[in-house]
């Protein structure tokens, strides 16, 4: 069969990003009901993105880099957890890495109950006879909860796994500007993150320098993050697959890859002071990730940047992208679909 839109041809879709946001976008566009001809153009791929080098734990935060989470970026997080709740009943949880850990979150300040309580799993407050026998200092707020963390290098394998068996092909090469490729595809879905500031002359971006530690550790089976308003800093330990991630920090504006020597002393003694034993643990690897901060997520069409191709953006996540991932990739089919029925595509059943 044949789609309709003038010359009788399908819609040709391509997806500029190789990180989450961008392989979730294109995995899902190419199993779309409309049956485009989908494209993923990529610099990098995992493991070699920021995705791959996330916590990658879902606990909402809008500390610093995104603002306020507002009702739209609440409905993306609550898309992403019923996703990954789907994922996690599924045969597919090992293969993908989803996976269910028991939480403590600390502060040394008093917080009221997040709006997102209800997504987790057992929210409770944590009484100060639970903190002596675990020996964690003397906090005013401690919740336990459980919740996902995505195990990214093989998720994004299992993404493209399903984007080029569907039929989608992929170019790996770095776009200088969307221009290049203008007139070559009905869309262009732009999800290259911080690489948007020089690729859209997006401003309004800037790194938040994210250095982490790999250790194994495999007694650490739940995660821990403390936030210390004082000393400014955010202490976390995720347990992972294959290794324990200890971090972390946040710095603005700080576009260094460098690994500081100082840092990863400070984030090893922070993390030691939670749990003692992982002074012994063999470190496996340091990393340096800058995250896309921006005031707000960019996730819109737009029709001025380009002469030819309608643009639909999704980046500036923060470091909220994988908390965010489905929720926005289901916004960027619906933008899409939107569009294709405005330019007369005639949709047949999809793909799944």
């Amino acid at each position: 069969s044949l789609w309709a839109y003038g010359g009788m041809t399908r819609p040709r879709i391509t997806v500029v990003g190789g990180g989450i946001a961008g392989l979730s976008s294109a995995s899902l566009l190419v199993q779309s009901a409309y049956r485009p001809i989908v494209t993923l153009i990529a610099e990098n791929f995992s493991p070699n993105t920021t995705s791959d080098l996330a916590g990658a734990i879902i606990w909402p935060c809008a500390k610093g880099n995104v603002g306020c989470l507002d009702e739209r970026q609440q409905e993306w997080t609550r898309a992403t957890f019923q996703y990954l709740y789907s994922l996690y009943s599924s045969s597919l949880a090992g293969k993908l890495g989803v996976v269910l850990v028991p939480v403590y979150a600390l502060s040394d300040v008093e917080e009221a109950d997040p709006w997102w309580k209800d997504y987790v799993l057992g929210f409770r407050h944590v009484g100060t006879a639970e903190l002596e026998l675990l020996c964690y200092p003397a906090v005013k707020s401690c919740w336990s909860f459980s919740t996902f963390i995505l195990t990214c290098n093989l998720f994004l394998s299992w993404q493209l796994e399903q984007f080029t068996t569907n039929g989608g092909s992929v170019i790996q090469k770095k776009l200088e500007s969307l221009q290049e490729i203008d007139g070559d595809y009905d869309i262009v879905v732009n999800c290259t993150g911080l690489g948007s500031r020089e690729l859209v002359n997006d401003q309004q971006l800037y790194p938040v320098r994210g250095q982490t530690i790999t250790v194994r550790a495999p007694w650490v089976k739940h995660s821990f993050g403390c936030y210390n308003t004082k000393e400014k800093t955010m202490t976390y330990i995720h347990p992972r697959v294959e290794d324990v991630l200890l971090g972390g920090t946040g710095e603005i504006g700080d576009w260094s890859e460098q690994i500081n020597p100082v840092i990863s002393k400070g984030i090893m003694e922070r993390c030691c002071r939670y749990f003692p034993g992982l002074s012994t643990a063999p470190v496996v690897k340091e990393k340096v990730g800058l995250r896309p901060g921006r005031r707000t997520v960019r996730l819109e069409v737009d029709d001025a940047i380009t002469k030819y191709s309608t643009v639909i953006h999704n980046y500036g996540h923060g470091g909220q992208g994988v908390t965010f991932f489905r929720g926005c990739t289901l916004e960027v089919v619906k933008l899409a679909d939107d569009y294709l029925i405005s330019k007369g595509f005639t949709a047949l059943s999809a793909k799944i």
